[in-house]
């Protein structure tokens, strides 16, 4: 029998190349779909969008950078998300 494997996060920061491989194969498998609630996100409230109520974890994409400057931005968008965690 395979051993279900859990994480609490992932975080890859690979340059300014988004992850679309890791993204998309996760995606279907979380509760919401990758989606995010922008408004929620910059008034500080906890992520609450479920498409998938069979999902097992969320899932956000955040920092797909243009340049390398972003990733500072990215780091925020990630402290907001997980901060009620």
């Amino acid at each position: 029998m395979k051993k279900e494997q859990r994480y609490d996060q992932i975080v890859v920061n690979h340059g300014t190349i988004p992850m679309d491989e890791l993204y998309f194969e996760l995606k279907p498998t979380s509760k919401n779909l990758g989606a995010i609630d922008y408004e929620d996100l910059i008034d500080g409230k906890p992520q609450v969008v479920e498409h998938n109520p069979e999902g097992r974890f969320q899932l956000f994409r955040i920092g797909d950078a243009v340049s390398a400057r972003n990733t500072h931005a990215a780091i925020y968008d990630a402290l907001r998300l997980v901060k009620d965690l």
